[in-house]
């Protein structure tokens, strides 16, 4: 099953580009503000507790404008704390977005005419796929 939540978004929120360089103050104000939005969404869902999840985050825009979807990867990474943090706000989808909890898929760019530009969060639960588990990890679940 997979939930897909909209991040209101035309680009990524000031501070969560690969490519900024500012001042750590409007990044740390995107980052509570992009968490907070993905636990609300996340809940409004009613995305249930799950073994494994994989996150998926589509950047859905209107031209056809040169864009590099790497330069989002900080939005993901946000996205997948407000979902499985283990400390902080999230919504505790998972109990970490470490690797053996939550698998993080690339971003990619959909241009889509008709439609405003925004982020898709694509969030599936993958708790039935087996996965090669490192041996840390096996000592840890035993």
């Amino acid at each position: 099953m997979n939930w897909i939540l909209e991040l209101p978004y035309e680009r990524p929120p000031k501070g969560l580009s690969a490519n900024y360089r500012g001042h750590w103050a409007p990044k740390a104000k995107s980052t509570a503000e992009v968490r907070a939005l993905v636990v609300t969404l996340a809940r409004n869902a009613a995305i249930p507790t799950m073994g494994r999840m994989q996150v998926e985050l589509v950047w859905v825009v209107t031209d056809n404008r040169k864009r590099d979807a790497d330069n989002v990867f900080p939005l993901l990474k946000v996205a997948a704390d407000g979902l499985a943090s283990d400390r902080g706000v999230s919504a505790h989808v998972v109990p970490d977005d470490s690797p053996e909890w939550c698998v993080k898929i690339a971003p990619r760019i959909e241009k889509r005419d008709g439609e405003t530009a925004h982020f898709e969060l694509i969030v599936t639960d993958i708790t039935h796929r087996p996965e090669q588990v490192d041996q840390l990890t096996k000592e840890r679940l035993t």
